[in-house]
């Protein structure tokens, strides 16, 4: 039979429907009951944020600082001035409490774990 006269033919009404198969219960097997230490995972260190120049030249903000959290690629804020840059910085680690990374133009670090003068 041609695939049209399959997909648009007249429906065979003597057709069974179709059974689904049951799902069996899932037997557990008896465990015998031991003191085991619950293992918890190690407390995660809050991520420090990084204040960096942009240097992609695609970019519409290209030369302006940036705010990102330590190892991710999505920048938070961008600012015309490093100063704004960082004082935005330092109210996020404020409220997070972690520090703050603060780079120079060309990339490397010129204070790190810097935290906001209480």
């Amino acid at each position: 039979m041609g695939l049209l006269k399959r997909l648009f033919g007249k429906k065979d009404s003597k057709k069974k429907p179709v059974q689904q198969p049951q799902e069996k219960p899932e037997t557990k097997k008896a465990e015998p009951e031991t003191k085991q230490e619950k293992k918890t995972a190690p407390k995660e260190t809050p991520r420090k944020y990084h204040v960096s120049l942009n240097k992609d030249e695609k970019s519409e903000s290209y030369k302006m600082w940036r705010v990102r959290k330590e190892q991710s690629e999505k920048t938070i804020k961008h600012f015309k001035t490093q100063a704004e840059a960082i004082d935005y910085a330092e109210d996020l680690a404020e409220e997070a409490d972690t520090s703050v990374v603060i780079h120079k133009k060309d990339g490397t670090i010129r204070k790190q774990d810097y935290k906001k003068k209480s």
